[in-house]
């Protein structure tokens, strides 16, 4: 069982226009709604791959109806905590002209102490039955900067826990000693606080990490650049495979599925990279957030080029 915890999901609507024009009437193209939030979308793809996955977090009591709908229609299994609030509504807006996205995100709803102490004991009971545990996205309102480095080390070591955080997120959870944490680029240079010029200084960065840390599997997206992972001893690199863009919508989320699905099913490192950079292009390929077929992933993978990086 994989699990994954959701602390502020979403409903979202992605919206397609040929070439958007600021103040302007836009005519859209398309539009889809899709559940989200990091680790739902991860939880999709796990199950999609042929992972048992549960996703877990808070959700809105509110339009529940509505979250739930789109949790059934991908048959993805759920259990969250309820909040006396509605879930948020993400906007993506995609532009078919200039192939960029622009996320209006809400918010979200604010969590009380009550609600925080249901969601920890769900926790400890997922993470029981799981050998691991996925950590992502943003949090509500109401919760600590230490929220992540807090849960992490509730989890039993039987279960592997992985972190998919940014800012001070990011930095107060890597005192917990996740198991697999997957910045971007830019989450990466953000937390360091400088420019990683080459793929070299990417290496160095995510080495020291390993070192301070104890952390396993440091994977490092940067879209059309392609991926890099590293470990104590070894750094591979991954080149993108070419796909027409739509859309960048939880891209970064199929990779981490991609790369977990594979870790869990006894793959190599480089098999697992492999998943994970063709679930990352299946994933832009197209609108919002939908899963895709295995043999899809397993066409692309046998495609991705994975080389050695020499420090």
């Amino acid at each position: 069982m994989i699990t994954t915890v959701t602390m502020n999901p979403a409903i979202d609507r992605t919206i397609t226009v040929g070439q958007f024009a600021f103040g302007s009437v836009n005519r859209i193209v398309s539009s889809r709604e899709d559940i989200g939030g990091k680790g739902i979308n991860v939880a999709r793809i796990l199950l999609a791959l042929g992972s048992e996955a549960k996703a877990i977090g808070f959700i809105g009591r509110f339009n529940f109806h509505q979250a739930d709908s789109y949790l059934r229609n991908d048959a993805i299994p759920a259990e969250f905590v309820f909040v006396d609030a509605p879930t948020r509504m993400n906007t993506k807006l995609l532009d078919n002209y200039s192939h960029t996205t622009t996320d209006l995100n809400e918010a979200g709803f604010t969590v009380n102490s009550r609600e925080q102490e249901s969601l920890r004991q769900l926790i400890l009971r997922c993470a029981a039955e799981s050998e691991y545990i996925v950590f992502s996205g943003s949090v509500p309102e109401g919760l600590p900067v230490s929220i992540y480095r807090e849960l992490i080390a509730m989890v039993p070591s039987t279960c592997r826990a992985v972190l998919d955080a940014d800012s001070r997120f990011l930095m107060e959870g890597l005192h917990a000693k996740p198991f697999l944490i997957k910045p971007n680029i830019n989450e990466l240079e953000s937390a360091l606080g400088r420019t990683l010029g080459n793929n070299t200084e990417i290496v160095e960065a995510a080495r020291e990490w390993i070192r301070l840390f104890e952390i396993k599997y440091i994977l490092v997206s940067m879209g059309g650049s392609g991926s890099i992972l590293v470990t104590e001893d070894q750094s591979l690199f991954a080149a993108s495979l070419p796909v027409d863009v739509k859309g960048t919508v939880g891209a970064g989320d199929s990779m981490l599925a991609g790369f977990i699905h594979g870790l869990a099913q006894g793959c190599g490192i480089s098999a697992a990279l492999a998943r994970a950079t063709a679930c990352g292009a299946l994933a832009v390929s197209q609108e919002g957030t939908q899963a895709f077929e295995k043999a899809d992933v397993e066409r692309l993978a046998s495609l991705v080029t994975i080389t050695n990086i020499t420090e």
